[in-house]
C-alpha cells in the first residue's frame, strides 16, 4: 500500500512539474514621472508619466498609476492617487495623470511618488513595474505654463 502511494505521489509530482505555466507578458519600461503641476491651489496635481511598452509586441493595454504623499504642515500628510488606462502604441508615450488628495491639499515642494505601470496582453496576461521617487510639485507659473 505504501509503495502504491509513493508511486502515485511521484507520478503526480512529475505531472505538475511538466505542466507548462502560462506565459507572462514582459514588463514595459517606466521611463519617468513628474514634475507635478498643482491644480486649483493644491486640490489636485497633474503628473506626467512617460513609459514604453514596446518590449513585448503582445502588450495592448497600459495602466499607469501615481500615488503621492507630501508632508504639508505640522507633520500632517497630504496623499492621493490617480490612474489612467490607454492602449500601447509601441512608442514612448506620455500621459498626464491627475492625482486628487484624500483629505488635505498638496503644496509646492517635494513629494514622495510611487508610480506603477501595469501592462496587459489581450489575453489578460499582465505584468507590472514600479518606481519610487521624489518629485517636485509646483504652480503653473513656476513651470512656465499658463494658468488654466
Amino acid at each position: 500500500m505504501l509503495g502504491t502511494r509513493s508511486c502515485l505521489a511521484a507520478a503526480l509530482a512529475t505531472t505538475l512539474v511538466t505542466m507548462a505555466a502560462p506565459a507572462q507578458a514582459a514588463p514595459a519600461t517606466l521611463v519617468s514621472a513628474g514634475p507635478g503641476i498643482l491644480v486649483a491651489k493644491g486640490a489636485a496635481v497633474d503628473v506626467p508619466v512617460t513609459f514604453m511598452c514596446d518590449t513585448d509586441p503582445a502588450l495592448t493595454i497600459a495602466i499607469p498609476v501615481v500615488q503621492l504623499t507630501q508632508r504639508v504642515s505640522d507633520g500632517r500628510i497630504a496623499g492621493g492617487a490617480g490612474n489612467f488606462q490607454l492602449s500601447c502604441t509601441k512608442q514612448a508615450q506620455t500621459v498626464t495623470i491627475r492625482v486628487v488628495p484624500n483629505v488635505m491639499a498638496f503644496n509646492e515642494g517635494a513629494a514622495a511618488a510611487s508610480v506603477y505601470l501595469q501592462t496587459c496582453s489581450a489575453q489578460f496576461q499582465c505584468s507590472a513595474v514600479i518606481i519610487n521617487t521624489e518629485i517636485t510639485l509646483a504652480t503653473p507659473a513656476d513651470t512656465g505654463l499658463q494658468h488654466q
